[in-house]
């Protein structure tokens, strides 16, 4: 504990403020506390010596992999996995209550899974696909995640399901090549539920909790347009089921359950508030409503044949869910941001044969949600607010810098309007609080 702190707390007891029993109780309080972060440090060593312990025995044998005869190969290639296994067992018999020990013995046994399968694959010529590889990866360790409790493991898993994910829907994306659906990602992702709803009831300030909240976000960004395939009916529908999925992270990042988190531990209302912004924005061109004109044959048995149709509207369905429980308990102002999916799903649906006004409806909307920030900002005093607003419209008017059907010199205005529009609020809202004062 500081000496500062040991300072004050004896001044306080010697005016008589606190008793010496209570300044005895603080100074616990706080010793408590200063043993925590050693505890964290230690995790993080050992994670960190696990995974270049790791690396360092992959290169030495690396080194002189060619002369070796194929039986020692082999021996080579099980060795760490033997090692991994070893140090997972001794740590669920000796040290199954030290977290360093479970992260990182887990950790290795993670990677020697993958090494040993890469290797024997390499000795004995066996072909296969990358993302088959992953996927027999995963299935093979996952479940450390629970026999070990790791955290760690968990975050690997959600990174590799990614990466499988991405293979498996992306790779063929531009070519006449099937397109196949990385149906395995959702089961990935449903068997870390668990793992993950603990650290929610019972650990939520948990920086594994923050960080498996940042990988999901993530994660499920990347992967969500893997589950498009190729049809060109459901060009729509893919950004109505990423609108939906910002929704849906805008409404949580709102819950009582992060509403008290800080800004970077909240990457739900990030990604929310910025995604569907960016959808936004990028719909205010007129040239991608050009590709929404004309009817397409068969447009409706097609897109009712698309898996990635019936995923939006699961996440629509959602949204709707997630809106109403958050309405009971609504408080303050009114938030334009929680209704940007049905505007958007309105617009693209019904108004892709009038452009003209899909783009009055997408431009205006943007302006409602940068004004809604900059009431907000001005009603409780706060510059970052304010002038988040006020980017939105910058960023409105950057674009349409670009837009060649708008004439110089109205872009040119906009851009005054916007400049002088920084200033006045930032200026306005600086001399109220100096008048307080």
């Amino acid at each position: 504990m500081s000496k500062p702190l040991l300072k004050d707390l004896r001044e306080l007891v010697t005016a008589n403020i606190i008793t010496s029993d209570t300044a005895d109780q603080i100074a616990r309080y706080y010793q408590s506390k200063k043993e925590a972060p050693g505890e964290k440090f230690n995790i993080v060593l050992g994670i960190l010596g696990a995974l270049l312990v790791g690396f360092g025995i992959v290169l030495l044998v690396a080194h002189n992999w060619d002369v070796m005869p194929r039986s020692v190969q082999t021996i080579f290639a099980f060795l760490p996995l033997a090692a991994g296994q070893a140090l997972c067992v001794f740590t669920l018999l000796k040290k199954r209550t030290n977290v360093a020990w479970r992260e990182s013995s887990s950790v290795i046994l993670f990677f020697a899974v993958a090494s040993c399968m890469a290797l024997i694959s390499q000795i004995y010529h066996i072909n296969g696909t990358l993302d088959g590889f992953i996927l027999t990866w995963l299935l093979l360790t996952a479940a450390l995640v629970y026999m070990m409790r790791s955290s760690l493991v968990s975050l690997l898993v959600i990174a590799c399901a990614t990466w499988y994910a991405t293979l498996v829907g992306y790779q063929n994306i531009f070519s006449y090549h099937h397109t196949d659906i990385p149906y395995f990602y959702l089961v990935f992702l449903a068997f870390i539920g668990p793992h993950y709803y603990q650290y929610f009831k019972s650990n939520r300030k948990s920086n594994f909790f923050h960080l498996h909240n940042w990988f999901l976000v993530i994660s499920t960004v990347i992967a969500l347009g893997a589950f498009a395939g190729k049809s060109e009916d459901t060009f729509q529908w893919i950004f109505i089921g990423y609108c939906s999925l910002f929704g849906i992270y805008y409404l949580l990042g709102e819950s009582v359950y992060f509403e008290e988190s800080r800004l970077f531990a909240n990457p739900f209302l990030i990604a929310g508030l910025l995604g569907t912004i960016i959808i936004f924005l990028f719909w205010s061109y007129d040239g991608i409503w050009n590709e929404l004109r004309g009817s397409k044959e068969n447009y409706f048995r097609d897109l009712f044949q698309s898996i990635f149709f019936y995923l939006s509207f699961l996440l629509l369905v959602l949204h709707i869910y997630l809106l109403i429980n958050l309405s009971k308990a609504e408080k303050g102002l009114y938030n334009p941001l929680r209704l940007s999916v049905y505007v958007f799903a309105v617009a693209v649906l019904f108004f892709a044969q009038i452009p003209f006004l899909g783009l009055l409806i997408m431009n205006a909307w943007v302006l409602v949600t940068a004004m809604f920030y900059i009431r907000k900002g001005a009603i409780k005093d706060h510059l970052g607010i304010l002038n988040f607003g006020l980017l939105i419209i910058a960023c409105l008017t950057l674009l349409r810098f670009f837009d060649d059907s708008i004439a110089f010199v109205w872009r040119g205005l906009f851009f005054v309007a916007t400049g002088i529009g920084f200033f006045l609020a930032n200026y306005l809202i600086l001399k109220k609080r100096k008048s307080i004062s």
